[in-house]
């Protein structure tokens, strides 16, 4: 084990903020959150004694990834996620959100919310700030930036059907 000269106090990582064995990140908590924060603080300060330097921002994506997070930002709502449950009486036309499509994390805003015929399953079209490839293809590509989804109560994808499904998950409002 090498030492370094100037040691950073080592803590083990919260329970609540490991990945389980099947690589899916886990949900985070807001003590997660900042348990997260101290623990990229530690890591800048760690590459610094070894003369690699890293921005801050720099170091929260590195341990927002190294949770399996694409990024800080999807890290962070998902802390909001768990504090704030989301529901449909929450969301309306004009309100900027955060969330997942088709596996991807997303933001936008809500253009329109209509209940259908299937108890329970609301139709929600929204304008992504920014457009996602829908194809899972190496070849070719699909981007969509207006999305029209199915979601229930709990703003979680569904099928028309009702039954849960890939698609549109609000998870939290901006």
């Amino acid at each position: 084990m090498m030492r370094l000269q100037n040691p950073v106090e080592q803590t083990p990582p919260d329970q609540a903020m490991m990945k389980p064995a099947d690589g899916t990140p886990k949900n985070f908590s807001n003590d997660a959150a900042d348990g997260l924060k101290a623990q990229a603080k530690r890591l800048r300060a760690a590459l610094a004694n070894r003369d690699v330097m890293v921005s801050h921002a720099g170091s929260l994506e590195l341990m927002a990834q190294s949770y399996g997070f694409r990024d800080w930002n999807t890290a962070l709502a998902m802390t909001r996620r768990n504090s704030t449950a989301i529901s449909i009486e929450d969301l309306g036309i004009g309100k900027r959100f955060a969330g997942s499509y088709l596996g991807h994390a997303v933001s936008g805003k809500i253009l329109g919310l209509t209940r259908t015929p299937v108890g329970g399953v609301y139709r929600i079209e929204v304008h992504l700030d920014h457009a996602v490839d829908v194809v899972a293809s190496k070849h070719f590509s699909g981007f969509r930036q207006r999305i029209a989804a199915r979601i229930n109560k709990d703003c979680e994808p569904v099928l028309a059907s009702g039954q849960r499904g890939p698609g549109l998950s609000v998870d939290l409002l901006l």
